[in-house]
């Protein structure tokens, strides 16, 4: 393995636990602001994460090729 690719492994890793992390801090979140149930604040949470995800992920990198 060369370097390269262990730095970017460990990117997409330490991405992908700061995206979990906000995923469930903001769903904790969105619940006390509306002040309903557990599916409600999550669903929105799951939402703007994924959106996160796709422009970071898929539009930029297609954007700059």
């Amino acid at each position: 393995m060369s370097m390269k690719f262990l730095k970017d492994l460990i990117k997409k890793a330490f991405f992908y636990f700061i995206l979990f992390t906000g995923l469930v801090l903001s769903s904790m979140i969105f619940d006390s602001i509306n002040d309903m149930s557990d599916d409600n604040g999550y669903l929105i949470a799951v939402g703007i994460c994924c959106l996160v995800f796709f422009i970071l992920e898929y539009l930029i990198p297609k954007i700059n090729n």
